[in-house]
């Protein structure tokens, strides 16, 4: 048992080792190309997590696209607009972390990965989006798919948290550049607070934090032994 639990922290330690010298390295290669479809794919979890607000709330989906520029759009009518504009960041965050920790849960993280492609499938193929939505969400779908099949694969469990993880990072400088640029305006931070007169740094700020705590939890149900 001693030998078992020995061993079991030898392999937690490389991982993290291994883990966060791709964190260093993607930090070094944030603006280039290895980084931009990870910027890519959190952009359209990000106008998913849009389109499962509003279509839980009772609205609907009139458009969804996704610009090679990184600039998502996700037309919706009806529905709770607070709860739609607060589920861009929170829910893609969510869906990095449900990414990250997914290889912890044994037997049941197969089911996770499959779970998510299927629902991004499903949302890609059911209501209105542009090509380069529908093309980006198969791709997506597929890599989660094959990751399922592949998770028990000690490099791919790395490979799928090191994703879980950018995911989750990049959510963060998301969050700083929309309270920062000269689009601010037109983001869901401004939105909700025109709605609620919630100042937007507060907003951002209170994003940010949730996102903080989650990495740091995450981290520690994973490594917790």
């Amino acid at each position: 048992m001693i030998m078992a639990k020995t061993l079991n922290k030898k392999n937690q330690i490389t991982e993290l080792v291994i883990l966060f010298t791709l964190l260093i390295i993607s930090f070094f290669l944030w603006n280039t190309y290895f980084i931009y479809p990870i910027k890519l794919i959190v952009v359209l979890l990000h106008e998913i997590s849009h389109a499962f607000a509003a279509l839980i709330s009772g609205g609907k989906i009139i458009e969804m696209n996704i610009g090679l520029d990184l600039g998502g759009k996700c037309e919706t009518e009806e529905g709770n607009t607070i709860f739609i504009a607060s589920a861009g960041y929170l829910g893609s965050l969510l869906w990095g972390l449900l990414i990250f920790t997914s290889p912890n849960f044994k037997k049941n993280g197969f089911w996770i990965l499959i779970s998510l492609s299927v629902l991004i499938l499903v949302t890609s193929i059911s209501v209105p989006a542009g090509i380069t939505f529908v093309i980006l969400a198969l791709i997506l779908s597929l890599l989660l798919i094959t990751s399922a099949f592949l998770l028990r694969i000690p490099i791919i469990k790395i490979v799928v948290r090191a994703f879980g993880l950018i995911s989750c990072i990049y959510v963060m400088f998301d969050i700083k550049d929309d309270l920062l640029s000269r689009s601010s305006e037109l983001s869901d931070a401004s939105l909700i607070s025109s709605l609620t007169n919630i100042p937007v740094i507060i907003i951002g700020l209170s994003w940010a934090f949730i996102s903080i705590v989650g990495i740091y939890l995450a981290m520690r149900f994973s490594y917790k032994n």
